[in-house]
């Protein structure tokens, strides 16, 4: 209908004709699936045009209920059968074909019974919320964990069904990276789905004759399912393109870049064609509303001489996904590395707005680009809030030929309770251009194999964060004391050096590779191993703790750093003897490390004994980060506890007075 209203537009005198095989026009079917779930509580607020306001409004003639059978090229004219009755012709000068696509059938056994439906159209949606009520359905089992897929369980869980998700691969979102959709189990998960990934559907059985039935997956028990919905893709329709003997590509009807067709007189537009990729540079069909909205305008605008080109596409998407959004442009690294193409990337996690201003959140931002260039290839992003925000920003710079070292350089709107002044997506800039500028070396934790001992493992992060979780084989060096203790490190083995998001591992690499040593910082951070889900990265040592305490450097008063191995035992009677808790605390024959009482205990100076035991110089209740001055602990005034979720990306989450860059 953005071809037909466009065409009047630029044209008062010509006849426009609209054949349309179903009951609606003019309908916006990317809200069915919230009014599904009654989060649209009126499913005709979907139905924005009907043939007679077309008719009122634009002098367009709509046919609904009329279905074109066929086309004749040389007479130029179609075949049309209206409500079933006699076919009846039509001639045309120009022929736009406005299909769409169909929904994916897969041949499962089972997926015709009455209680299995597709949801793509009006008449779609109307059936199956009338089974929903007639047959007060309880649960539901969702074929496919695409956008479709995901906003349907989003939204069916508004009404209390109980909700499973079948996903053939081995994540939702399928196009996206693991790293970022992993996030998104974990908040399916939290939200009370039933989430099966790597599911191979044997078949859709009936428990009851025409009201339940069950989807038997392979290696896992019967998912109950009263409705079942099939969301697992669409395909092109190009049969009538075939017929009338149009070239047919790979993915759809192919059109040159003024939108015609193989025959110079008909145009195809939206859900059907083939059209140019930016980072593949290959045509490819593309399903989403705005370009398929931009088409249809387009091809009226070059029937009517406009001569407009159709620029390529980079497939910017969001869905909302339950508390979160996720949204994406371009590619993938793993759509950019099947594809064999070089890429690097960077993942960033700054809050949505300033961290002091109330209600921020953090979001992962994860960009890729040419490891030489720098040109930008995609971006991924996960967050609570102003996700689209800044996947919408990179989709413009994709659109325009940005590289990795152009985002430092955006300005973009900024007040506290909107933004920051460095934008995430500036930090993504900042940390993609170091990396390519050569002052800082990336690992990606995917990359990672640990049991390989490559690497010389130091968490610069607080002592309680390092207690809730960190590398294996990593020791806890604090930023802070970092510089006082490089020659418990070797030069001749590198070093992976990590904190939570990125920043102070890029510190500490700074500090370290300035002192001679061979390193590379954790892209992302410990965060990114834990949003990740990659649990072989991820150790705790609470089997070797008796009380809940935070941890520190051991260092005894010779200055070696000392990890797995026993504390001196306590002096005072009443005080259980501490275990080593990963690189835990220091312990004076007069006993100033925790108790079952006091955790930590308040300690402002303490000095080496005489007796040569190690000083404990480890945190307190006014210094919770421990920080380290030589073997003598000095007391910070209003030292600064960072946020383990915002960490200092922030400018101003940092230090108190003190901004933070890449």
């Amino acid at each position: 209908m953005s071809a037909a209203t466009r065409a009047r537009r630029l044209d008062e005198t010509a006849s426009i004709t609209v054949f349309e095989k179903g009951p609606y026009v003019g309908y916006a079917n990317c809200g069915i699936p919230y009014a599904l779930g009654g989060v649209i509580k009126d499913e005709t607020a979907l139905i924005l045009q009907t043939p007679n306001s077309f008719k009122a409004r634009f002098n367009i003639d709509v046919h609904t209920n009329s279905e074109v059978m066929s086309i004749d090229p040389e007479k130029k004219t179609v075949e049309v059968i209206t409500d079933g009755l006699a076919p009846t012709h039509h001639s045309y000068d120009k022929l736009i074909l406005a299909q769409g696509a169909e929904p994916f059938r897969p041949p499962i056994e089972g997926s015709n019974l009455p209680n299995v439906f597709t949801l793509q159209t009006i008449p779609d949606l109307e059936h199956a919320k009338n089974y929903i009520a007639k047959n007060d359905c309880k649960s539901v089992a969702i074929i496919g964990g695409g956008f479709i897929g995901i906003e349907v369980a989003d939204a069916l869980k508004e009404l209390g069904l109980q909700v499973s998700i079948i996903e053939y691969t081995p994540h939702v979102f399928p196009q996206l990276d693991a790293d970022i959709t992993e996030v998104l189990h974990t908040e399916i998960r939290r939200n009370g789905v039933n989430l099966l990934l790597n599911a191979r559907i044997q078949r859709i059985e009936a428990t009851t004759p025409y009201a339940s039935s069950q989807v038997i997956v392979a290696h896992g028990g019967p998912v109950p399912a009263d409705l079942v919905l099939l969301v697992v893709g669409i395909r092109a329709r190009t049969a009538l393109a075939k017929q009338a003997g149009l070239e047919i590509g790979k993915t759809g009807v192919t059109v040159n870049e003024h939108l015609q067709t193989s025959n110079s007189d008909i145009y195809a537009v939206g859900d059907m064609v083939e059209t140019p990729h930016l980072i593949t540079n290959t045509n490819l069909q593309l399903t989403l509303a705005g370009p398929a909205n931009r088409q249809g305008r387009m091809a009226a605008d070059n029937i009517f001489s406009r001569n407009e080109v159709y620029r390529p596409n980079v497939g910017t998407l969001a869905c909302k996904v339950f508390n979160l959004t996720v949204a994406s442009t371009g590619l993938s690294v793993h759509q950019l590395q099947k594809m064999g193409k070089a890429c690097q990337w960077v993942t960033v996690h700054p809050p949505d707005h300033a961290g002091y201003y109330p209600g921020s959140s953090p979001l992962t931002l994860k960009v890729t680009f040419d490891p030489i260039t720098g040109a930008l290839l995609g971006a991924q992003a996960v967050g609570v809030k102003n996700v689209d925000k800044r996947i919408d920003v990179l989709s413009l710079a994709l659109q325009t030929h940005l590289t990795i070292f152009d985002l430092e350089h955006l300005e973009l709107a900024y007040a506290p309770p909107y933004g920051s002044a460095k934008d995430p997506v500036n930090m993504a800039g900042f940390v993609g251009s170091n990396v390519l500028r050569g002052d800082v070396k990336i690992v990606h934790a995917g990359q990672l194999n640990l049991d390989e001992n490559e690497y010389q493992i130091v968490d610069v992060r607080s002592p309680g964060e390092f207690a809730g979780g960190h590398l294996p084989g990593a020791v806890n060096m604090p930023i802070n004391s970092l510089r006082q203790h490089l020659d418990r490190l070797s030069t001749s083995k590198p070093v992976l050096v990590y904190c939570q998001v990125g920043y102070r591992g890029y510190l500490g690499y700074r500090i370290l590779v300035q002192n001679g040593f061979d390193v590379v910082n954790l892209d992302g951070g410990y965060k990114l191993v834990c949003q990740a889900g990659l649990k072989a990265l991820q150790q705790k040592d609470e089997d070797k703790m008796d009380v809940d305490v935070e941890q520190t450097l051991l260092v005894d008063t010779d200055g070696k750093l000392r990890s797995h191995v026993d504390l001196p035992s306590p002096t005072s009677p009443t005080s259980p003897k501490p275990k080593y808790n990963g690189t835990t605390y220091f312990v004076s024959p007069t006993y100033v490390g925790p108790t079952s009482t006091t955790p930590i205990v308040p300690v402002t100076t303490t000095t080496e004994t005489a007796t040569g035991a190690p000083a404990y110089i480890g945190p307190t209740n006014s210094d919770p980060e421990g920080c380290i001055a030589g073997l003598v602990r000095e007391k910070v005034a209003d030292t600064h506890v960072v946020d383990a979720e915002s960490e200092d990306c922030q400018a101003s989450v940092a230090e108190p007075g003190l901004e933070s860059d890449f």
